[in-house]
């Protein structure tokens, strides 16, 4: 394969699966995850059919690992190819700061949804196997666990928002 065409398929990767990635991070913070919790029991059986059945959380991980992937190697290629001077551009410098935020926004909401979600996923099937409504100590405890995941993919969504402007305009800086 020769130059052009990895940093075409290079690119290709990143710019799909970072679509992917954030068009799902938002969909799930402002749409998904406010839904989810208006609709007590019966959104967290969704949620789980989405995320766990569905498999939306290893596509999620694996548009995440893609994205990332991808970025630092036309990175790499860019300053091992230019001896270094192009990560002092502006560009560089921009395209940097954009990956930084979604490697932060995703690993932290990442890891604190994973924690938070397996706790909220085992008391619905708690609630479940129990066969009755959720008692207000259980309810309380799902809105804990629903707000604290709401927070993150909230802040991670804005962060992953930020990346993407820094992408979209680091070549024109």
């Amino acid at each position: 394969m020769n130059e052009n065409a990895l940093l075409i398929a290079l690119r290709l990767v990143h710019i799909l699966s970072g679509v992917f990635w954030v068009g799902t991070a938002v969909l799930i913070a402002w749409f998904l995850i406010p839904s989810q919790k208006s609709t007590g029991l019966a959104g967290m059986t969704f949620i789980y059919e989405l995320m766990i059945r569905r498999k939306l959380r290893a596509s999620l991980f694996i548009a995440m690992f893609l994205t990332i992937l991808s970025g630092l190697t036309m990175y790499v290629y860019l300053v091992v190819g230019s001896d270094g001077r192009w990560a002092q551009t502006t560009t560089a410098k921009v395209l940097g700061f954009g990956a930084l935020c979604a490697i932060v926004g995703g690993g932290w909401a990442g890891s604190v949804s994973a924690v938070t979600g397996g706790k909220l996923a085992a008391l619905g099937k708690t609630i479940q196997d129990s066969g009755q409504q959720p008692n207000e100590a259980q309810m309380a405890q799902m809105n804990v666990f629903q707000d604290k995941i709401q927070r993150v993919t909230q802040i991670a969504a804005v962060l992953l928002i930020i990346a993407v402007a820094a992408m979209a305009s680091a070549r024109y800086l």
